[in-house]
């Protein structure tokens, strides 16, 4: 490393590492504990075949060192390498309780006050490790002996757990061996870093040369570089205003949702200053984020401090965008807006996501908003049914969108022509939508949903009732041609085996079903199943037992071209209301 990133580093054993007078601390910025079993077998491995008179090198550590007031303890800051020390700490608790057990209170009370605990001048005694507030309660509640207070799925629970079942198989002496080797042979590399700017710099050395880190992990180290050089010296309290301001957003999105990424991809495309037309990818994520805070804010009059302020009040709507449960509105007009969210999640729309944050942003009135969600539940339907890939292109679209259509004068009808424009048309969504195979997923529950509501239904509403609590039906069986039971089938179908299975999962073959009468009908032939039928609430599975005679594959071709036509009047942009 070069001497400008300043920093030092020195290799030690882990007693002199864990008895100097410092006490270790894990930022909130940080991912949670996540090591498993198979990192602890190979650290227990590691330790036990140690050679008496070998060591074993563990990696390095960088901290940020903060330098406390002379009666204070000073803080290192694990900007990398907590997993291994939270995991060394959890051994050395297991082997505290291990000589509690064994009656040795002396070196139980060593062990502790040594490794675990720091105590400062006036003699108050405080965690040797503190992990971020995320988790330190359940590190707390274990370093106290209290780990059944943990829950069980606690990976640091389970880390203890399995510890304590190997130390404890094992006699007196061979601890005092292991605890030795753990201490006195094995060694890391401290690199410590005076200031935040020179460990992300660090950091970011280190990713280059084969460290893996994530786009979040190192956009979070660029954030606070730049705020550490505009804000750091002078105006430490912006700094740290912009640091909780991060580690909210962590708060909320990272352990909120899966693929947190996607919100920092889908709240920068969705921002009007600093404008990004283009679409931003995981790969792009980071290097974009950088230009953005480095060259592009001070161009667009942004403060870094607005945009992490506005980072923070979309993260909570962009939560509420991935639950389908957003509290903006009230009454009906908040339940139909996130009844159309939800319609967007069941058609896995989640590059979606960028437009709505701009419409919310935008508009006043919930009719915009919900009919922007409505354009969009059009054109992804449209999308996925027809087999388009869903990524970059769709992002771009959104992206654009965001750019220019809300200077329009009608920024909806812009929004509408654009998505027309860029959707499958009406052949090619009617060839795809009768000729496709449907799985049982919450996207073909959709589809049926929607034709029975806005097709069969006159009210366009239907029957309340949760869609995750009905069956997809299969009028023949998909299982057919698979076991005796199903002789009647093969019979009837008029095709082999091969043929029908072109045909099991098509639209034409499928109804809605309540679950108790879906239990029943499945395995039963056609007759049988329209007295399962007769029972449902579902006019479309009621319109079955009443057009059809018989059920063969020339039925499921016509049902198939039948509820396609109506699938392409319902998806319409401009009759989708």
């Amino acid at each position: 490393m070069g001497s400008n990133l300043d920093i030092s580093a020195s290799e030690a054993n882990l007693q002199n590492i864990f008895t100097r007078s410092n006490r270790f601390t894990v930022p909130d910025y940080q991912r949670l504990y996540s090591w498993k079993e198979s990192q602890w077998s190979e650290f227990w491995a590691d330790l036990t075949t140690l050679d008496e008179e070998d060591t074993h090198f563990l990696g390095s550590i960088v901290v940020i060192q903060h330098q406390k007031s002379y009666d204070e303890l000073n803080e290192l800051e694990l900007v990398d390498g907590q997993q291994r020390i939270t995991t060394i700490s959890l051994l050395l608790r297991v082997m505290r309780e291990f000589y509690d057990d064994s009656l040795d209170a002396d070196l139980a009370e060593k062990i502790d006050d040594d490794y675990l605990h720091e105590t400062d001048f006036d003699n108050d005694q405080y965690p040797k490790l503190s992990l971020s507030r995320f988790e330190d309660e359940d590190y707390q509640e274990i370093l106290d002996g209290d780990s059944s207070e943990v829950n069980e799925d606690s990976q640091l629970r389970q880390a203890y757990e399995y510890f304590h079942e190997k130390v404890h198989e094992c006699d007196v002496e061979t601890v005092d061996k292991l605890r030795k080797r753990l201490l006195g042979s094995m060694t890391l590399v401290v690199v410590e870093c005076d200031s935040a700017g020179s460990a992300f710099r660090l950091f970011e050395t280190l990713n280059n040369r084969g460290l893996e880190l994530s786009a979040v992990d190192l956009m979070k180290n660029a954030l606070l570089q730049v705020a550490s050089e505009k804000y750091g010296g002078s105006d430490q309290d912006t700094y740290e205003h912009i640091r909780s301001q991060w580690e909210t957003v962590l708060e909320n999105v990272v352990y909120e949702i899966n693929n947190p990424d996607r919100f920092f991809r889908h709240y920068m495309m969705s921002r009007s200053d600093p404008d990004i037309e283009g679409s931003i990818t995981s790969r792009t994520l980071y290097d974009t984020f950088r230009d953005v805070i480095e060259n592009q804010l001070p161009t667009a009059d942004v403060t870094l401090v607005d945009y992490v302020d506005g980072m923070v009040d979309t993260s909570e709507l962009y939560v509420g965008l991935t639950n389908a449960d957003v509290d903006v509105f009230s009454g009906r007009p908040q339940k139909r807006i996130n009844r159309r969210l939800r319609n967007l999640n069941d058609i896995q729309s989640s590059h979606s996501r960028t437009l709505l944050l701009r419409a919310f942003e935008e508009f006043d009135e919930y009719k915009e908003i919900l009919s922007v969600a409505r354009l969009l539940e059009v054109f992804m339907v449209r999308w996925r049914v027809s087999g388009y890939q869903t990524g970059s292109k769709v992002d771009r679209i959104f992206s654009e969108l965001c750019s220019d259509a809300f200077d329009d004068t009608d920024p909806i009808d812009t929004i509408k022509m654009r998505l027309a424009e860029e959707a499958p048309g009406d052949d090619e969504f009617h060839s795809r939508l009768a000729n496709s195979d449907f799985t049982r997923n919450g996207q073909t529950k959709y589809l049926l949903d929607t034709i029975e509501r806005r097709h069969y239904m006159e009210s366009g509403e239907g029957k309340d009732y949760d869609r995750a609590t009905v069956d997809i039906e299969h009028i023949a069986p998909q299982q057919a041609f698979s076991a005796k039971k199903y002789s009647s089938w093969r019979d009837v179908l008029g095709v082999g085996k091969a043929e029908f299975h072109q045909y099991r999962n098509r639209i034409g073959n499928l109804t809605l079903l309540e679950e108790r009468l879906n239990e029943t009908a499945k395995d039963d032939p056609f007759e049988q199943k329209k007295d399962q039928y007769k029972l449902s609430d579902f006019q479309m599975t009621q319109d079955i037992r009443e057009q059809y005679d018989e059920w063969t594959i020339d039925e499921i071709e016509a049902r198939s071209d039948y509820l396609a036509k109506i699938g392409v009047d319902i998806w319409d942009f401009e009759r989708f209301v």
